[in-house]
């Protein structure tokens, strides 16, 4: 009988040291997701012919440190276009930034 109240005990004490490890985790989880629901409603408008795709975007990285600088200085200047075409613009802008020495090759 004295073994039986052993193993509850000691079952009980694992499973409360578990929910202790994992107690820290549940509010940054819980902010994650929330962020995820409202972000997933948001929607952007379509790019139009004529909007901003590759080879500006792909511009638009490559002069994206400078741009940052100057719209500290000015409302006019944005380093990103929008409204663009959409993800080939973004795929653009992100191997110009990319030309700047970032991504895996700085790994090395």
């Amino acid at each position: 009988m004295q073994t039986l109240f052993y193993i509850f005990d000691h079952a009980h004490i694992e499973k409360v040291t578990t929910m202790k490890r994992y107690k820290p985790l549940i509010l940054p989880a819980l902010f994650i997701l929330a962020t995820l629901v409202l972000v997933s409603c948001a929607r952007r408008p379509m790019g139009h012919e004529g909007d901003p795709a590759f080879i500006r975007g792909l511009i638009d990285g490559f002069l994206a440190p400078f741009s940052f600088c100057l719209s500290l200085f000015s409302d006019h200047i944005r380093m990103y276009a929008f409204p663009n075409i959409g993800r080939w613009y973004d795929f653009g802008f992100l191997l110009g930034v990319s030309s700047w020495g970032g991504g895996a090759a700085a790994a090395r």
